[in-house]
């Protein structure tokens, strides 16, 4: 089930105050109606994607670098949003990312602010990727040293 599912089975006939749609702000709607941010999947939950390679990215980058420190930030312009175009967001907003796992946590939440996935698809996926992240890292580090790395159990 996906957040879209469980909303409006959940709320239904009672009113919410949610998202109303492109350029409308929150709105008190019946809870049948809402709908999420983003474009969501027609699919079970899982772990979330986002959330799974971005933690495996900064597991390797970690260590790569010998350091979790990144320093890097973007900046949204005001009314950049390819949902609510010349809306939102109503000034510039700027993301930073002190750390590898702080962007890739940030990535996860992302997915859980969009309508696409529980907490626990994102939680499951940073697990997830740490692991496969820190194994990739290993296995990379026995073949730069010439050793023949085992394979999966």
């Amino acid at each position: 089930m996906r957040p879209i599912s469980a909303i409006r089975f959940l709320f239904a006939g009672r009113e919410v105050l949610a998202w109303g749609g492109p350029g409308l702000g929150p709105r008190r709607i019946r809870g049948e109606e809402w709908r999420p941010y983003l474009a969501t999947p027609p699919f079970g939950e899982f772990p979330s994607g986002h959330a799974t390679f971005s933690a495996a990215a900064a597991a390797v980058l970690a260590r790569f670098t010998g350091s979790d420190r990144f320093g890097a930030s973007a900046t949204i312009r005001a009314g950049s949003s390819r949902v609510e175009p010349g809306t939102t967001p109503a000034a510039d907003v700027v993301l930073s990312w002190p750390t590898f796992s702080g962007a890739a946590d940030q990535a996860g939440r992302s997915r859980r602010y969009g309508g696409i996935h529980f907490e626990d698809g994102d939680l499951v996926g940073r697990a997830l990727g740490g692991m496969v992240g820190a194994r990739a890292w290993e296995a990379a580090a026995e073949l730069f040293a010439g050793r023949q790395s085992a394979p999966p159990a």
